[in-house]
């Protein structure tokens, strides 16, 4: 069988990437420009910005594939297979439930409240229609919403195709997986921009 991704990703989070890369850029170029001893912490506050902003905003997505659903967050990624899902909701953001545990992805947030009270009922509606909770958080156009929709229908699909074994969802197992390197990279970075602070502070 052929394993088709799809990624789903927030827009909004990419767009804050670029202008928190965008300014960490600014910040090395003025520090080079001014020649300026006390902004030597920017040479290691700026790379772990960058950084940040990468594994913060950029990475994270759900990607939704013939084996399950990966959801890629800051610190890690789990791969939750097909079998091992019981429930999918929004309240807080995408949340996938299995018996050994719930998990969240970073990059789906529910709506917040000023989108929320935007919401109309209508929208509620369709997302009613859907299969979604009838709750904000389901609405297409929302990034918790889109990354729902994607999810149920493809495990709708493969049950109603008999490509999801039944009944074993409590040995199945959920694989998390740490980003030990871009964590221990952070945090050299952020001691490295304190003492820099302090030495030429």
């Amino acid at each position: 069988m052929t394993d088709r991704a799809i990624r789903i990703d927030s827009r909004f989070n990419r767009i804050a990437a670029v202008i928190v890369w965008s300014l960490a850029a600014l910040a090395v170029i003025t520090a080079v420009w001014s020649a300026d001893p006390r902004l030597t912490w920017v040479y290691a506050a700026a790379p772990l910005a960058a950084l940040l902003g990468w594994m913060a905003l950029w990475r994270p997505c759900v990607e939704v594939s013939d084996r399950g659903v990966r959801i890629e967050n800051v610190s890690h990624d789990v791969d939750v297979p097909w079998e091992a899902l019981v429930h999918v909701e929004t309240a807080r953001a995408l949340t996938l439930h299995t018996p050994s545990g719930s998990f969240t992805a970073w990059s789906a947030p529910a709506p917040g409240f000023f989108t929320t009270m935007m919401g109309n009922a209508r929208a509620r509606r369709e997302a009613s229609a859907a299969g979604g909770d009838a709750r904000p958080s389901d609405r297409m156009g929302t990034d918790s919403g889109n990354a729902a929709l994607v999810v149920r229908e493809s495990w709708r699909s493969r049950l109603d195709a008999g490509q999801v074994e039944l009944g074993v969802a409590d040995e199945t197992p959920v694989k998390r997986h740490w980003h030990v390197t871009f964590l221990i990279a952070s945090i050299v970075l952020a001691a490295a921009s304190i003492a820099l602070i302090i030495a030429t502070g």
